[in-house]
């Protein structure tokens, strides 16, 4: 019995103990936080921003797409009666992919051909007579509707069993077969997806001063990390007109593709634009930019307090920042506390740079 009691005086000592400690600590938390919440200025690291002569070389990420991609479609109607494919085959302009059933058609065809020598025929005939003055003129030109008739028929279904074979398009490679023997195809039905990487297009989004120095024909390197070293020739088919909504103009380029060290559509690269020209531009530190690239803001310190102001961005490096707009030379931009900042926050600046 008193082993059990000892046993119980030791545990609510304990336990006692415990809460005590974590009542202590939530005192010196409390009163840590009360201090930090106190503070009447953050200690901030700013830098003064001013023009800088840059390069007119500079490189782009962008990604390769196939000039040629398209879902071939059925023109014909019928069951699948022969697959000539399969995907991952690389198929020739005009190459016999799949056959439908063209025995009714052919049935047709056979009646329309007979009816257009008929008519052709009955066409001859009353022309003789109305030569005659054996038959009237009305007679003769019912004839002529006839044939007309006839060969009209018989193009839609010459046409018709031209459609019973579906060929492909353009030299690719399927990349997606839709039927199999025995489907039911009407026209408009999808057979297969055929894409052409034998040259493929580059999609780049430059800043308004690239765009500036890019101009169609511009013979441009492109380089991916799938081939370290390598390099693949592009040449400049189009330059944008119109930014999109991060004020970037997309550059298109046009490669053809190396069938030893082959691209594919979807893949990424960086494009390096070379120029001998130099400019001057306003530029910030790369760690003063705050939010998205499609809303980039920095914070600007005016009377002990910190701005936060929009910005237009340009030209990137690895260090710095073109600013195209929303900043002018000789203000100081944050570059290291931002993390605790909000818009008009008050600050001290522990050092400029």
């Amino acid at each position: 019995m008193k082993r059990i009691i000892t046993i119980t005086l030791i545990i609510v000592f304990l336990v006692g103990a415990c809460s005590l400690t974590l009542i202590l600590n939530k005192k010196k938390i409390d009163e840590k936080s009360k201090l930090e919440g106190n503070l009447t200025s953050i200690p901030v690291f700013v830098t003064t921003i001013g023009k800088k002569t840059l390069p007119g070389s500079f490189e782009v990420n962008g990604s390769f797409s196939a000039i040629h991609e398209l879902t071939l479609m059925s023109e014909g109607q019928g069951k699948v009666t022969g697959l000539m494919f399969n995907t991952g085959d690389v198929v020739g302009e005009g190459q016999a992919l799949a056959k439908l059933d063209d025995v009714l058609v052919k049935s047709q065809l056979l009646l329309a051909e007979a009816a257009y020598n008929k008519a052709r025929g009955d066409l001859a005939k009353y022309e003789g007579l109305l030569k005659a003055d054996a038959i009237s003129s009305q007679q003769v030109e019912d004839s002529r509707l006839a044939l007309r008739k006839a060969e009209t028929d018989l193009t839609t279904l010459r046409k018709q069993l031209e459609y019973t074979t579906i060929s492909a398009p353009i030299k690719g490679t399927v990349v997606k077969r839709y039927i199999e023997i025995g489907s039911l195809l009407v026209p408009g039905a999808p057979v297969a997806d055929i894409v052409d990487v034998s040259r493929l297009k580059f999609i780049a989004h430059v800043a308004e001063t690239e765009a500036a120095m890019v101009r169609k024909g511009d013979r441009i390197k492109v380089s991916t990390s799938l081939y370290p070293g390598v390099t693949y020739e592009g040449i400049v088919v189009s330059v944008g007109v119109k930014a999109d909504e991060v004020k970037r103009f997309p550059v298109e380029l046009e490669i053809t593709n190396d069938p030893g060290r082959p691209l594919r559509a979807g893949m990424f690269g960086t494009a390096m634009f070379h120029s001998e020209s130099v400019f001057e531009a306003l530029v910030v530190p790369r760690e003063a930019i705050v939010g998205s690239i499609k809303t980039p803001k920095v914070y600007v310190a005016e009377n002990d307090r910190a701005i936060l102001k929009p910005v237009t961005i340009g030209i990137a490096t690895d260090h710095e920042v073109q600013i195209l707009g929303g900043l002018t030379p000789g203000e100081q931009v944050v570059i290291s506390g931002q993390i605790n900042l909000d818009n008009m926050r008050r600050i001290k600046i522990v050092n400029s740079k």
